[in-house]
């Protein structure tokens, strides 16, 4: 690794620069089918806990960005400080040109030496067992294919499941109180026990985690987080139509306004045996007290329990595209027999990572 030209270039931030969030503000995201721009980058890439940005720069701006953020997560049996590949960004300089180039080849390397470590350093390596993962569209070939090169391989997938209420109405929602966090996340741990990937890293943040209690007792809970969006493009002929029209629709513009759009990320969603019929109630009452008209939620789709529930989902879950996103993963130094059972189990998907 000392010999690739790019252990100098490539600078590693523990806080982002300016010129790191000029670059991801300006990136699309999605495939030819969805795009969409992330308008809460500046604030948002800031809460990421243990960041590790590595950038390349060039001519004072940055030209490459892979960032990765460190955490515990659960695996079966076992818990394991894993990196998160956060984001993954290149400029016009790289996207615009389709034939492989030496440059090209040598950051390649540079970034699938850095996965082969277990302490992202370059000057002291260290070989333990190490977990990189990620969350990849399979319909974005450059990404996708570009995983596979650097030894990531698929551990499963999930769906979205989106949430909608013109007019939403709170009946016994409320924000969780500090004094029931320590008993409310040992019913998350619980409900989520056998998961792969669970992390409690941005569960109770900012006062986001919401509560439904009956008789006094807390039933359910959700972590909701506001996200800010702009939907560049959506696909098919309904896509196209309600990217134009759905400003001027009244109710319609509530749930989706393309240049403004926002809504809510949640993860850490859980209820307690016998209370499934509360979920509906839970759901309408955090977009009530947050002034939101619509969530969206993640879910393992080989293990569906939120799919299954009583709920009436409205207007966006019935037009939305059902994709399946991939989740990818680099195991160094795990058995077979490991990693079948990474993949076997059910995995957590949190909505901060997500957005």
């Amino acid at each position: 690794m000392d010999n690739n030209p790019f252990h100098r270039l490539v600078k590693h931030e523990k806080v982002a620069s300016k010129e790191l969030v000029e670059l991801l503000s300006n990136t699309l995201i999605g495939t030819n089918g969805t795009l969409y721009q992330l308008l809460d980058t500046p604030r948002k890439i800031y809460k990421l806990n243990c960041p590790n940005h590595f950038c390349l720069y060039r001519n004072d701006k940055v030209v490459a960005n892979v960032t990765l953020c460190q955490r515990d997560i659960s695996l079966p049996k076992s818990e394991l400080n894993s990196f998160y590949i956060r984001y993954v960004a290149f400029s016009s300089l790289f996207q615009g040109n389709t034939k492989p180039s030496k440059g090209r080849s040598s950051l390649h390397d540079y970034f699938k030496g850095l996965f082969e470590t277990s302490n992202l350093s370059f000057d002291n390596p260290e070989r333990k067992s190490s977990f990189f993962w990620a969350y990849i569209d399979p319909e974005n070939y450059r990404s996708y294919n570009l995983n596979t090169s650097f030894g990531f391989q698929t551990i499963g997938s999930f769906k979205t499941i989106a949430f909608s209420k013109v007019r939403p109405k709170n009946r016994g929602v409320e924000v969780l109180n500090t004094d029931d966090h320590t008993t409310t996340l040992k019913d998350i741990r619980n409900f989520y026990d056998g998961y792969a990937l669970f992390s409690t890293t941005h569960l109770f943040k900012n006062e986001n985690y919401f509560v439904l209690r009956i008789n006094d007792e807390i039933v359910a809970g959700i972590q909701a987080n506001p996200v800010h969006w702009k939907i560049k493009k959506l696909p098919g002929l309904k896509g196209k139509l309600m990217l134009r029209l759905a400003p001027y629709i009244p109710y319609l513009n509530k749930i989706i306004n393309p240049k403004s759009h926002r809504y809510l990320a949640t993860e850490g969603l859980f209820w307690k045996t016998g209370k499934e019929h509360f979920i509906q109630q839970l759901l309408e009452g955090v977009l009530a007290i947050t002034r939101h008209h619509s969530l969206l939620i993640w879910e393992d789709e080989n293990h569906q329990r939120v799919k299954k529930l009583p709920v009436k989902w409205g207007f966006l879950q019935k037009n939305k595209v059902d994709n399946s996103i991939s989740i990818v993963a680099k195991m160094n130094g795990f058995s077979a027999t490991e990693i079948e059972a990474i993949k076997r189990s059910p995995k957590y998907i949190s909505g901060f990572d997500v957005t």
